[in-house]
């Protein structure tokens, strides 16, 4: 039985460690008032472009859960200007925390999320969509960047 971990999970654990080491171990604060009030715009930012994101899935009656089959080759709203808006979602509302909390250490967070999700799930579902959307995919991939 294999063990599926979906990527806010991930990202909510990175956060939970991350705060946890940083209140252990404060970090140094590299980002001061009223600057930090920056990381609620990353925040917003995040929640604006994964709700964006969600709802053209819908539209197009296709899954956003990335361990399910793909249906449609979704290339609109968000995903005309990236592959990953999800992913890029969570990683804006990681960093949008730690501007806002303005310390080092929080950095962590958004750092690990971005470069597991990188390695791990974006290989694995851009090797799928290649598969089931062959010359479409790629079409795809040549015009549209990976993050932004």
């Amino acid at each position: 039985m294999k063990i599926r971990i979906y990527p806010p999970i991930i990202a909510g654990i990175y956060l939970l460690v991350t705060i946890i080491l940083n209140y252990i171990f404060p970090g140094m604060r590299i980002i001061y008032s009223p600057y930090h009030y920056f990381g609620g715009v990353f925040v917003v930012a995040g929640f604006i472009l994964m709700i964006w994101a969600s709802q053209v899935f819908r539209k197009n009656e296709t899954t956003h859960n990335p361990f399910n089959k793909s249906t449609v080759l979704v290339t609109a709203g968000p995903f005309s200007f990236s592959r990953n808006p999800m992913y890029l979602g969570l990683s804006f509302i990681l960093l949008g925390i730690a501007v806002f909390m303005g310390t080092v250490s929080l950095l962590f967070a958004p750092v690990a999320f971005f470069l597991t999700i990188n390695m791990t799930f974006v290989q694995h579902e851009e090797k799928k969509l290649d598969r089931i959307f062959g010359q479409s995919y790629i079409k795809y991939k040549n015009r549209v960047r990976r993050w932004l």
